[in-house]
C-alpha cells in the first residue's frame, strides 16, 4: 500500500494542481462576462481590477460607486500573471477606451512543477474565452 501511495502522489499532486489553474482562470471568465453583463444591463461602464494590484489577491466588479461582486484571492497553489490594470466595459459590452490593450491577457499558473498553464483572453468586443499554455 505505501508502494502504491508513493507511486500515485506525484500524479495527484499534478491532478489537483491542474484542476485549481483551470479553476481559477473559469472563475475569471465567469466574472469577465458578469462584468460585461452588467454593464450592458446597467447601460453604464462597469470595471473588473484586482483587489491590491494583485489578481492572486482576488478582483472585483464595479459600476460606479456600487461593488457587484467581490472574489476572494486564489489561495491554492496558483499565481496570476497580468498587469495591475482593470478592464472597463463600456455601456455597450465592448471593451472600454481607456482600458490598455495589454492588460486583456492573464496567465493562470500553478506554483506546482510539471502544471501547464492556462491563459484568458479578452476580445476588444468582451468576449473571454481560456486555452492551455502560457500568453
Amino acid at each position: 500500500l505505501a508502494v502504491l501511495a508513493a507511486i500515485a502522489a506525484p500524479a495527484f499532486r499534478n491532478l489537483v494542481g491542474t484542476m485549481n489553474t483551470k479553476s481559477v482562470a473559469f472563475d475569471l471568465i465567469s466574472d469577465l462576462t458578469a462584468a460585461r453583463s452588467e454593464a450592458i444591463k446597467r447601460n453604464a461602464s462597469t470595471t473588473i481590477a484586482p483587489v491590491g494590484d494583485d489578481w492572486a489577491n482576488g478582483w472585483q466588479i464595479t459600476s460606479g460607486a456600487a461593488t457587484l461582486r467581490e472574489r476572494v484571492a486564489t489561495g491554492y497553489a496558483v499565481s496570476i500573471s497580468a498587469p495591475t490594470a482593470g478592464v472597463v466595459f463600456a455601456p455597450n459590452g465592448r471593451i472600454g477606451e481607456d482600458t490598455v490593450e495589454d492588460s486583456l491577457t492573464w496567465t493562470v499558473s500553478s506554483t506546482i512543477a510539471g502544471v501547464i498553464a492556462r491563459c484568458v483572453v479578452i476580445t476588444p468586443t468582451g468576449a473571454a474565452r481560456s486555452k492551455t499554455g502560457a500568453c
